[in-house]
């Protein structure tokens, strides 16, 4: 067994903002992964996870958009300290106000589980891209790979 040792995360938040990033792995083991979060800039999209996910906002607010089954948007406003759980299958979007930081803990994907990433006309509501990503090893950002490649395009932008 190896050792087990605390996460002092004020230190670790202090070198994810020295390093100018915004997110870090904390653990990624056999069952469960946990990463610390200021949020993605202008974040529009919405995930799709296949598993639960919950988020511990440490700082800051978080103003958790995301839709119901038929398709309305709904907002849920997460305040430092409080703890939400979003279930699997739940279309999400986390949009963070300045200096806010949160953990998502969720369960480590099973091979060949799919995460999806669906974004919406900001004028009309209509779908105007999706895409998929097997998320493997959390440290590789395979949704920032996503992201390169939704911006990269001005075509998959375009409703």
């Amino acid at each position: 067994m190896k050792e087990l040792i605390p996460i002092d995360l004020e230190g670790v938040i202090a070198n994810v903002k020295a390093e100018g990033k915004s997110r870090r792995v904390l653990w990624q083991d056999s069952e469960s992964i946990a990463f610390l979060s200021s949020g993605r800039k202008e974040r529009w999209d919405f995930h799709i996870d296949p598993a639960d996910e919950v988020t511990l906002q440490l700082s800051g607010v978080q103003h958790l958009v995301y839709r119901d089954e038929s398709g309305k948007e709904h907002t849920a406003v997460i305040k430092a300290g409080q703890i939400l759980l979003c279930p699997a299958g739940v279309p999400h979007s986390p949009r963070l106000e300045e200096n806010s930081w949160f953990i998502v803990f969720e369960r480590k994907r099973r091979p060949g589980e799919i995460d999806r990433f669906i974004w919406f006309c900001e004028r009309c509501g209509g779908k105007i891209h999706e895409a998929t990503a097997e998320v493997g090893d959390y440290r590789q950002d395979p949704v920032g790979q996503v992201y390169q490649t939704f911006y990269g395009d001005e075509s998959l932008r375009t409703c």
